[in-house]
């Protein structure tokens, strides 16, 4: 890396832009199967992975497998300005599709109830005496 390019800077800032991209696939994930906290740990050891693994072989391809400094900020950089810019967008199109989702299922369920209640067996009502309320009275106060 000691003869810097243009072509290596764009390298770097294109493989920063992509493990970006990479984030945001997994919020977008995240957000769709409103994944839990242990989903949500999976998918973020997952990134860190995958992060370690396009770094690495980033640094071979540009300097013998030596991570350098400007490599490493070119490629926060990039991916940071790819979450700082889309973001916000792609996390409110996947609420919007997650809310879509839920209105059209629901609709559907309501239709296929409709045509599928008579294969239900009804249970039925039992008959609960009504018990005494738990509740104690409270003593009336006596006035001195």
């Amino acid at each position: 890396m000691k003869n810097v390019s243009c072509e290596l800077l764009f390298f770097c800032l294109a493989t920063g832009a992509a493990l970006g991209c990479l984030l945001l696939l997994f919020r977008v994930v995240r957000i769709l199967f409103r994944a839990g906290k242990f989903t949500t740990a999976l998918l973020d050891i997952l990134y860190c992975c995958l992060c370690g693994a396009v770094v690495f072989l980033c640094a071979l391809a540009v300097d013998r497998g030596r991570l350098r400094l400007l490599q490493a900020l070119l490629q926060f950089l990039g991916g940071w300005a790819v979450v700082t810019a889309f973001g916000p967008f792609v996390s409110g199109i996947a609420l919007r599709i997650r809310k879509i989702f839920c209105r059209v299922s629901s609709f559907f369920h309501e239709k296929c109830k409709t045509f599928t209640s008579h294969f239900h067996r009804k249970r039925p009502k039992s008959a609960k005496i009504p018990e005494k309320s738990q509740k104690k009275r409270k003593k009336p106060k006596k006035k001195t």
